[in-house]
């Protein structure tokens, strides 16, 4: 008598590595429905004061932060194998920006967080829309994770004709170790704050994806800036 084999099984001629992926996948589906779930209760809710409304947009916010990291494992697994459709494209960077910040905005109301940003209005730049678009949603998250109360994204050009876009906040700043480890080769994880440096390790691949000649993107992080805080810095040729 034959088993059906087990649900979670490798099939015979898949790579570990595919496996992996495709349950990565599979999670992200879920999550995305789960998403649906939720946005849709909330706004079927006749009082949004309560505990249960705060905690459901809570729980809102952790399953989208969850499903945008599964994306992020997704890109950089699809740019690890070369074949990743990375498509740069002229776009308005305050328009880019402004979607950032809306993907974020409703968890910086529910935590009181004022929301700013400065880029000319006319400020165009060549990138990978979505690319980038995830870059700053991560940054957006951890600056509204350790600030105080203020997060403003910063857009303009460097003296060689670049962008620079800077993530600041008013939070305590990046500790010492990690301005010294810097974001390209961030090691280890934390299993006291759940950090595992995916996040700025994707921001500084994106980041050397985008080239023009013989310069390439890239990404560092510094505390000051204009709020006196955490400060994530995004350079794109």
């Amino acid at each position: 008598m034959t088993h059906p084999t087990p649900p979670d099984t490798v099939e015979p001629g898949m790579s570990l590595s595919d496996f992996l992926m495709s349950s990565v996948h599979d999670m992200k589906n879920s999550l995305a429905v789960m998403a649906d779930f939720l946005e849709t209760a909330l706004a079927q809710a006749a009082d949004t004061s309560t505990p249960l409304y705060r905690q459901t947009s809570q729980a809102l916010y952790e399953t989208q932060r969850i499903n945008d990291h599964l994306i992020r494992v997704l890109a950089l697994y699809k740019i690890d194998q070369d074949y990743y459709p990375f498509d740069p494209q002229e776009h308005n960077l305050a328009d880019l920006v402004t979607d950032a910040l809306s993907r974020v905005a409703s968890l910086a109301r529910l935590n009181r967080i004022g929301l700013e940003y400065e880029c000319p209005d006319d400020l165009q730049g060549w990138v990978d829309y979505d690319l980038i678009l995830g870059v700053l949603v991560q940054a957006l998250h951890n600056a509204l994770h350790y600030t105080r109360d203020t997060v403003v994204c910063l857009v303009a050009t460097d003296p060689q004709g670049g962008i620079r876009i800077r993530v600041e906040d008013n939070g305590p700043g990046f500790p010492e170790f990690l301005l010294r480890q810097g974001v390209t080769h961030p090691s280890g994880v934390s299993f006291t704050t759940g950090s595992t440096g995916l996040g700025l390790h994707f921001a500084a691949v994106v980041a050397a994806l985008h080239r023009s000649g013989e310069r390439h993107g890239g990404t560092h992080l510094e505390n000051g800036g204009q709020l006196g805080g955490g400060c994530f810095c995004l350079d794109l040729p």
